[in-house]
């Protein structure tokens, strides 16, 4: 028997005006859409309220002389937010993430600011002319612009090494420790997965150090973008293993928590020449799924960290240590399984109740088809 919670995509639904209507013919937004648009929210709000605040916000789209129309200077905002929005989420900024910490920093802000002038002073300069005015005029405003542009480099500078920060710290991990989220233990539910690369041991042996660090590494890398399009978050790495965890609201929407593995299972594939060519071995990968309540908190004093205790991250490993003898890659517990409604791509296939090793009673287990 194997389980199967079908959509009909073809249906209609009515929807408030502030959610997605998915309708006959209408493509869906993808994961990686969604999230570059979340993560775009914040940093235009920022860069308006900055337009409609800053006093010096004028140059040439705006004269000093001429009034500041609340317009304008909203598109001005906007403006500033553009540069660090599309190439923050382009191939340049995944090549800057396997630079040093303060290089990356450093390349980006003159990068994104080099692009900010460009588009301002090339936008204002052909604005300017189109309204009658003369290239003297765009010379004498350029003192007043290239400050700006001096002052959009010390706000980018901040913005970068807070968002860089938060990158190495683990997204949304920062905010938690200023606002003191977890300063004090709280309960939570979450979705846990320990998603672990087969025959570590084997490949160890085979490749050097180095070079088995930088396979490691590069899964851990291919990883992290379906991590963050299904809006999880990695907990930690504990040597070839990384554990990945979800709110429970947001890894049972769309059975995010299970699009995950077959999303990092695509992103390694299409990385396969890569890997061939390095180490000479695709790596393969099994998982463990489940789902329970936790204590979260910060821990630690000389070094703190968000930690997760409760009895849901031993099942979690049980369950991946399950896949070997079951012969499959990717097993979770019933018992989450009955809060999804899968995909019609995706099954379930039940193995049976399950006795882990440390878990009094046996555990109702399926395989993800």
């Amino acid at each position: 028997m194997v389980y199967s919670k079908n959509y009909d995509l073809k249906q209609r639904l009515v929807l408030s005006p502030c959610r997605l209507v998915v309708a006959e013919g209408i493509r869906p937004m993808s994961p990686r859409l969604a999230r570059h648009l979340r993560d775009a929210v914040p940093v235009i709000v920022f860069f308006v309220i900055v337009a409609l605040t800053w006093d010096n916000v004028r140059w040439y789209l705006a004269p000093e002389d001429g009034p500041r129309e609340p317009l304008t200077v909203m598109f001005i905002g906007v403006l500033l937010a553009l540069p660090l929005i599309v190439l923050e989420s382009s191939a340049l900024a995944e090549r800057f993430r396997r630079l040093p910490f303060w290089a990356a920093v450093l390349l980006k802000t003159v990068t994104y600011v080099t692009a900010l002038a460009a588009i301002f002073l090339g936008l204002g300069l052909i604005l300017g002319l189109l309204e009658g005015r003369t290239f003297d005029e765009f010379v004498q405003a350029l003192p007043q612009n290239l400050a700006a542009m001096a002052t959009a480099f010390l706000l980018y500078l901040v913005i970068i090494f807070l968002w860089q920060l938060d990158r190495l710290l683990g997204p949304g991990v920062l905010l938690r420790y200023v606002t003191g989220r977890y300063h004090r233990p709280r309960r939570e539910h979450r979705i846990f997965m320990f998603v672990d690369i087969t025959s570590s041991t084997e490949l160890s042996e085979r490749l050097s150090l180095e070079a088995y660090y930088g396979l490691v590494n590069d899964f851990f890398h291919d990883v992290s973008g379906p991590v963050l399009d299904t809006r999880g978050e990695i907990y930690e790495y504990v040597g070839d293993e990384v554990v990945i965890t979800w709110k429970l609201d947001l890894g049972i929407e769309n059975a995010n928590c299970v699009k995950a593995f077959f999303q990092i299972d695509q992103a390694v594939r299409a990385n396969a020449d890569r890997y061939i060519a390095r180490y000479g071995v695709v790596p393969d990968f099994k998982a463990g799924l489940h789902s329970g309540e936790v204590i979260a908190a910060e821990m630690g004093d000389l070094k703190k960290e968000i930690a997760f205790n409760g009895e849901v991250l031993n099942m979690t490993a049980r369950i991946q240590g399950e896949c070997p003898r079951l012969d499959r890659r990717f097993l979770a517990s019933r018992s989450l399984l009955d809060r999804l409604n899968l995909p019609a791509e995706m099954a379930a296939e039940p193995m049976g109740a399950v006795a882990l090793r440390g878990v009094g009673e046996p555990t109702e287990i399926v395989a993800f088809l």
